[in-house]
């Protein structure tokens, strides 16, 4: 008998991969170049990001045009959706945040979605899009594979 609960719990825990295990599809792993809209005016931008092996995400974020800021990049890989917050300070001098909730396409190749951003005035609604960086060395890993 206890050999079977023992199997059962075994299989039990050798199920589906979830956020940041290997073979999870929706991880987000390398380098991410895109766009930041808002009201819209785009504005070029790169992702730096790690999937933990919990589905928190870290990284950094930058925009070079047509300003340069730059900041942390925290989140949670839930499902196929990622919810992020970027923290920055803005060419005016205000510390800033950018907050959204992003769908990721199986495999991690795309991240995109609305988000608010938060500094020196009212917030205001933009969304951002992201394609994994052609040539990144996590562009050749079988889908939802971790480096």
């Amino acid at each position: 008998m206890l050999a079977i609960i023992a199997s059962a719990v075994l299989a039990g825990c050798a199920g589906t991969p979830g956020p940041g295990q290997t073979g999870y599809p929706f991880n987000l792993d390398g380098s991410y170049t895109g766009r930041v809209f808002f009201a819209g005016d785009p504005f070029d931008a790169t992702l730096d990001l790690d999937t933990s092996g919990d589905g928190a995400v870290q990284g950094t974020f930058r925009v070079s045009a047509p300003v340069s800021i730059s900041g942390p990049v925290e989140g949670v890989i839930v499902d196929n959706l990622l919810r992020l917050t970027i923290s920055y300070r803005s060419p005016g001098g205000c510390d800033g945040s950018m907050e959204g909730v992003l769908t990721i396409e199986p495999g991690g190749e795309t991240v995109e979605g609305p988000v608010t951003v938060r500094d020196c005035g009212e917030p205001i609604a933009g969304r951002l899009g992201f394609r994994r960086r052609s040539g990144d060395p996590d562009d050749t890993r079988p889908q939802g594979t971790k480096r």
